[in-house]
């Protein structure tokens, strides 16, 4: 009996501990929730649209970086080209041969209609042809690779080489962003989700500049946070190049202002 009684015991500080516990925790979640709700700014930042980290398609050795970090430039630039005397020789050589294997075949066809040569060599010929046009295609691709062209215009976030420099295969070189175009990133309370969709607006006030962007929704995350009931909302920046207005970067950072619908009478 007296067993009972202890086991009794210890079973309900176990539960009143468990109970605690939850308590505990849901106020933690519910205090977060009423707090991104109170403040009407959640912290967000900045993210270009368009970014790329430009990576090596040869092993090489850079002749030149025209450009460096900050810089921008246009679709189509240059930003790194390697000395590629080699690959061109490479090519040149191939095109020789597929000019001399070309005329090979001519000869074979011309043969071949007066029915003085075999139908084999006439195969060989058109194969030695096929194998000639391959490889200089080859170094075609890889003279190509020796200069690295802009995919679109921004600007130099960070360059990992320099200019004399033998890079690898795979060598990261630089990283590049569109500075034409922002997204804003901020974590929103999931409840929001019953009025907040795309295209709905909202502005960010910019710590760095100090200047509030309008926005508007873009897209909103497609899974909840359990624990902290919140949700990543993306918000398309318009209009940030007024005159006058500071230069916005990627990572910058400010808060979100998203001003709820409304209620009906």
């Amino acid at each position: 009996m007296t067993r009972s009684i202890q086991f009794l015991a210890q079973l309900t500080t176990a539960l009143a501990a468990i109970l605690g516990a939850s308590n505990a925790a849901g106020q933690t979640a519910s205090s977060t929730s009423s707090a991104l709700s109170a403040t009407g700014g959640m912290r967000a930042q900045l993210v270009a649209v368009r970014h790329a980290v430009i990576s090596s398609e040869l092993a090489a050795k850079i002749s030149s970086l025209p450009v460096r970090e900050g810089q921008s430039f246009r679709q189509g630039e240059t930003l790194v080209a390697y000395d590629c005397a080699l690959h061109r020789a490479r090519l040149e050589r191939t095109t020789q041969a597929e000019k001399a294997a070309r005329e090979k075949l001519k000869v074979a066809e011309q043969l071949d209609t007066l029915g003085s040569i075999s139908q084999s060599d006439v195969v060989q010929a058109r194969a030695a042809v096929s194998v000639a046009q391959a490889e200089s295609g080859v170094e075609r691709v890889m003279v190509r690779r020796c200069t690295v062209s802009a995919p679109f215009a921004g600007r130099v976030g960070e360059t990992y080489v320099r200019a004399a420099e033998h890079v690898a295969e795979g060598k990261e070189l630089l990283s590049i962003y569109d500075d034409s175009a922002f997204e804003v990133e901020a974590i929103v309370p999931s409840r929001w989700m019953a009025w907040l969709k795309a295209g709905y607006p909202m502005k960010i006030t910019v710590d760095e500049t100090g200047q509030t962007y309008a926005a508007t929704v873009a897209r909103i995350a497609g899974s909840v946070d359990p624990v902290s009931q919140t949700v990543k909302l993306v918000g398309q920046l318009s209009n940030h190049r007024n005159k006058g207005s500071a230069p916005l970067l990627p990572g910058m950072s400010g808060s979100v202002h998203i001003n709820p619908p409304a209620s009906k009478p």
